[in-house]
């Protein structure tokens, strides 16, 4: 397909997303960006009322610059507040909720990752192009220049830009950051030295996984449940978990055959549940307690999935992204459900909640609002950032039950 005839169907698609777009949310927030964001990140901070308008909540959003530039100072990592309503449809709101940016914070190069620190969001991560992961406080008054309150070292510079660049904060231990570069994972606990007068922190620990050049990792998280255990998957499709207790592989397991897994995501309450994403378009369901059988395969995108995560406040609903333009909404406890013959003529599996299609390039980048249910923040390669809630009359049937027992 020629880009003219492939733009006209983008387009097509589009145009018919917003006529429908109405029925399908409660509310959606359209914001342009001056360049592509790679990373989206909503904090856990509790929301502050708008100082004009009573029935707008204040939520914060991260996101940034990644775009190549001679002038270092050109990349920044940015923190929003985004107006969400208390109630649907109010008609009594006087303004028009907008994305705002309130702070930037500059960079030494282009912005891979960042994410707020879930037990005190005012302090933030971000990794970079340099190999570094940097830590800013962000209620500082930050300058012109780059000025991290501390730089997290420990990537060897010969895999610069290699693999992926997973980044996560522990959910449960303050202060605990893990990252990956090519076939190096580090973690670091910021909260372990004395940072009065040492900015530079090297790892608590360091995984060299996988030392040929082949396998590069493109994900690593934290079990949400299992405060001890670490997650890595890589470009050949294996999945691999550590317990930092004996810095020992437990598991190890081919997830994807012959595709690269792109992110992992845990699951809130479970800790033997997870989710992969994969480039074969797919994203997988793992139990631990025997990794070798996949629960289940979510099939839905049409082309690569770059990132899948649960949402917290439904235990059976996680969403996943990828080159398709896409978010999809999954609930887990629809599998197996009949399905209509409008479904069934269209290969939709009754798993598949909802598709939001109002990207018309590369979603790079999700976020739940944790503090909203079913409000998800999504940054594309057009250069949309799009804040959105999805409609109870789509979400609202629900049974109840675990497709997947404990």
């Amino acid at each position: 397909m020629s880009k003219s005839s492939e733009d006209t169907r983008i387009q097509t698609e589009y145009n018919a997303w917003k006529k429908n777009s109405p029925f399908s949310y409660d509310f959606i927030i359209s914001h342009p960006l001056p360049h592509t964001s790679l990373t989206l990140h909503c904090s856990t901070m509790f929301p502050r009322p708008h100082p004009q308008e009573p029935s707008l909540a204040l939520h914060r959003l991260l996101f940034g610059t990644n775009y190549y530039s001679t002038d270092p100072s050109s990349s920044f990592l940015s923190i929003a507040d985004v107006p969400i309503p208390a109630l649907d449809d109010d008609p009594t709101i006087s303004i028009i909720p907008k994305v705002e940016v309130t702070q930037n914070l500059v960079l030494d190069s282009e912005l891979e990752m960042a994410r707020f620190m879930p037990q005190n969001p005012n302090i933030v991560c971000a990794r970079t192009s340099s190999n570094n992961v940097f830590v800013f406080s962000c209620d500082k008054p930050q300058g012109d220049e780059f000025e991290p309150d501390l730089t997290l070292t420990g990537f060897d510079d010969d895999v610069r830009g290699h693999g992926g660049a997973g980044l996560a904060w522990h959910p449960k231990r303050e202060g605990y950051i893990v990252s990956s570069n090519g076939h190096t994972i580090a973690w670091w606990d910021i909260l372990a030295m004395d940072t009065t007068y040492r900015k530079e922190i090297v790892p608590t620990h360091v995984y060299y996984y996988h030392l040929e050049f082949e396998k590069l990792i493109r994900d690593v998280q934290w079990n949400r449940k299992n405060e001890n255990l670490l997650g890595a998957v890589d470009s050949e499709g294996e999945l691999v978990i550590w317990d930092i207790r004996t810095n020992e592989i437990q598991h190890f397991v081919k997830a994807h055959d012959s595709h690269e897994v792109n992110y992992l995501s845990f699951h809130p309450y479970k800790e033997w549940l997870l989710a992969t994403a994969s480039s074969d378009a797919t994203i997988g369901l793992f139990d631990m307690r025997k990794l070798k059988n996949r629960i289940h395969t979510l099939e839905g995108h049409t082309k690569k999935v770059c990132k899948v995560e649960w949402n917290i406040n439904e235990e059976s609903v996680l969403a996943s992204s990828g080159h398709d333009r896409r978010v999809i909404i999954w609930d887990i406890n629809r599998i197996g459900d009949e399905i209509s013959r409008r479904e069934s003529k269209a290969k939709r599996p009754p798993e598949l909640l909802f598709s939001h299609e109002g990207h018309k390039d590369k979603v790079t980048d999700f976020s739940w609002c944790d503090l909203e249910p079913w409000v998800i923040s999504s940054v594309a390669r057009d250069h949309t950032l799009q804040v959105w809630k999805l409609s109870e009359s789509i979400h609202g049937e629900d049974d109840g039950n675990d497709a997947i027992d404990d």
